[in-house]
């Protein structure tokens, strides 16, 4: 794996040289020098204007957006309409009306790109996206190297998708202005990609106190309303520029180039609801809506999935009582607690190529008398998978 720089060294660029008189803008203007801040790179657009072209022949496209909770929108926008990616569909309906503009906004709160990438293909790449912004430049912030692979993983899986789908980064940021767009952006220089920066075009401005956090942020990560919107007009002024150049056409690309980081994140297995099938069960129990696996609450038991790959991702919930009476093993071997996981990081990882089995049990006999503590699970995933 290649050695990157250390996070903090991209965050000299955003020290202001000095404080102005602060200004409490009510409605920040994304003024021309915002804008071309916030468009970190053109790259390539022809698959941009491949889209563009799409459009404006009357056909049907699809635009979407995978990413956390910043994509989910969640209660901290007020009008789901006002979501970045609600108007970004929105400026291709209006800016190419014979048209038919699907969205899909796969945002969910609280993930980061490791359990992107064993989701993409279900939740984006199903629906044949003609565009999709990937947006986890949040959630990705934590040092965990990790993170650098399963982000290039997602944008691999999107590009190599035979309809040749664009891909926009997009990176947001939190509250002290930190957020993984370093690695993000070597990573979207090595493929060639537009990138956006809701980071680069803000930050000065609230630096310099021209304008505040509180006005387009409802907490120290989430934007709201105001954030989403100019948000949205970074992304708009790139569509914009892309789409005043018609005469740009798509033409066949080369294969992709090889990985900067890994490709163990190009090849990934995901099951969850329905088709998530144990091989083994003993005392565990769907959900009422089949989403969810759960333990016996005062009783002893397991269950046991199998799968392919050389790396294992388990999402499940665990309540705080039941942590000291859960374990895991892989492929019938010893026996390891299984701990609580905020940050969906693997639950396994350099397994050998093939097929493995995850054993998951409940000791819920040891659990204190009347408890009702369990163990959800709700999905499991590989990488490196063979094709």
């Amino acid at each position: 794996m290649m050695k990157l720089s250390p996070l903090w060294l991209v965050f000299l660029a955003f020290i202001p040289l000095q404080q102005t008189a602060v200004v409490h803008a009510e409605s920040p203007v994304t003024t021309p020098s915002i804008r071309q801040r916030g468009i970190v790179s053109h790259g390539d657009v022809s698959r941009l204007a491949a889209v563009m072209a799409k459009a404006r022949r009357g056909e049907e496209i699809c635009v979407a957006a995978i990413g956390g909770s910043i994509t989910a929108g969640g209660l901290q926008t007020k009008d789901p309409k006002n979501r970045y990616i609600a108007r970004v569909a929105d400026w291709f309906t209006q800016t190419f009306p014979k048209a038919k503009v699907r969205f899909v906004n796969a945002g969910i709160g609280g993930t980061n790109s490791l359990y992107g990438a064993m989701r993409v293909q279900l939740d984006v790449l199903s629906a044949k996206p003609d565009l999709v912004f990937v947006e986890y430049a949040v959630n990705d912030n934590h040092p965990v190297p990790k993170f650098w692979g399963s982000y290039e993983g997602v944008l691999r899986q999107i590009l190599r998708e035979p309809q040749q789908p664009a891909l926009v980064q997009l990176f947001f940021m939190q509250r002290k202005g930190e957020n993984a767009q370093e690695t993000q952006h070597m990573l979207g220089r090595h493929y060639d990609l537009p990138m956006v920066s809701f980071r680069d075009a803000w930050w000065p401005e609230i630096c310099s106190g021209r304008t505040q956090w509180e006005v387009m942020y409802a907490d120290v990560v989430h934007p709201n309303d105001t954030g989403h919107i100019l948000a949205s007009e970074l992304l708009i002024a790139l569509l914009n520029d892309v789409n005043a150049k018609p005469e740009a056409t798509a033409i066949a690309k080369p294969d992709l180039p090889a990985p900067m980081i890994t490709d163990l994140f190009a090849n990934c297995r995901y099951a969850q609801g329905a088709d998530l099938k144990p091989i083994q069960n003993s005392a565990w129990t769907q959900n009422a809506d089949h989403t969810k696996w759960e333990s016996p609450a005062s009783a002893d038991g397991s269950i046991e999935f199998g799968f392919a790959g050389k790396l294992l991702f388990v999402g499940y919930d665990i309540d705080k009582d039941s942590e000291p009476f859960a374990s895991f093993s892989i492929d019938g071997g010893k026996e390891q607690p299984l701990k609580n996981n905020p940050n969906r990081l693997p639950l396994a990882e350099d397994l050998p190529p093939g097929q493995h089995r995850v054993r998951i049990g409940f000791a819920g006999n040891k659990a204190p008398a009347g408890s009702a503590a369990k163990v959800r699970v709700w999905a499991v995933g590989a990488a490196g998978a063979l094709e």
